[in-house]
């Protein structure tokens, strides 16, 4: 009869997470990509070199948005990863992710997202197009008058303030949970 040894069994790696990174290039286009990795770390490298955002997809909406991003490729330079992606697809992402904010920013709450357009006040999340281009993006209200009103880039706070009409602005849905 043969003896048996007992083996320790081999580490198991680590099983892959889904990742949506996205954000504007430096003539302000939505780039976007999706990415499966076991490490985090070089895509939190490679996006904070690009100053865009990652986010890790964790609810069905993401998932969804997630297929329909192209896949992105992590170069050891961490420049030019991120494909284009048209404004619609870029402003349901931003719209998704603001209910589920990095730790860097305050979370989306009901009370910072406006039921329609009479509530719309100082302090309010908004969408703010920026031209056809380039899509839309995450804004502040700092101050509303009739129509007319004054926004700051959510993410880009030493961005100057600027103005947009109505027609250019868009809400935000709060979540349905």
């Amino acid at each position: 009869m043969t003896k048996r040894t007992w083996t320790p069994p081999k580490p198991t790696k680590p099983l892959a997470k889904a990742y949506i990174v996205f954000g504007a290039d430096e003539y302000a286009r939505p780039r976007a990509a999706r990415f499966w990795a076991r490490h985090v770390e070089p895509l939190e490298e490679a996006a904070a070199a690009m100053n865009v955002r990652l986010v890790q997809v964790s609810n069905p909406k993401l998932a969804e948005l997630m297929i329909a991003l192209p896949p992105g490729r992590l170069h050891a330079s961490g420049r030019e990863f991120l494909p284009h992606v048209n404004g619609e697809t870029y402003a349901e992402l931003a719209a998704v992710t603001l209910i589920q904010q990095p730790s860097d920013h305050p979370a989306a709450t009901t009370e910072t997202l406006p039921c329609n357009w009479d509530e719309v006040a100082q302090g309010h999340l908004v969408l703010a197009r920026e031209t056809r281009e380039c899509g839309w993006w995450e804004a502040v209200v700092i101050e509303r008058k009739r129509d007319l009103l004054t926004l700051r880039y959510r993410d880009y706070p030493d961005h100057p303030n600027f103005v947009r009409r109505r027609s250019a602005v868009a809400l935000i849905a709060a979540p349905a949970f």
